[in-house]
């Protein structure tokens, strides 16, 4: 994580705003009145759809089953010519 202060944010706004883009680092601007996180938009949505699957019960129950049933048996996967073979013989 990376830290600045208010005051060398403004300074350096493009240099900061560069490298929490380009190293998806996270940004914490620290000021008198609390700090404030900078992260890159594409991490943001991550965590919020993170978040909204965590919430869904329904969704974990069915994540949950599927890792039990996944762990329980001789399952070896699938290679990519299985999964995409309709794709690729056409």
């Amino acid at each position: 994580m990376i830290t600045a202060k208010v005051s060398d944010y403004r300074s350096h706004l493009s240099s900061f705003h560069k490298r929490v883009i380009s190293d998806h680092d996270l940004l914490l601007i620290s000021g008198q009145d609390g700090n404030v996180v900078i992260l890159p938009e594409d991490d943001y949505e991550n965590l919020i759809e993170t978040i909204y699957i965590l919430r869904d019960k329904t969704t974990m129950k069915s994540l949950e089953e599927t890792r039990k049933n996944v762990l329980d048996s001789d399952y070896s996967g699938h290679n990519v010519g299985e999964v995409f073979s309709d794709v690729m013989d056409s």
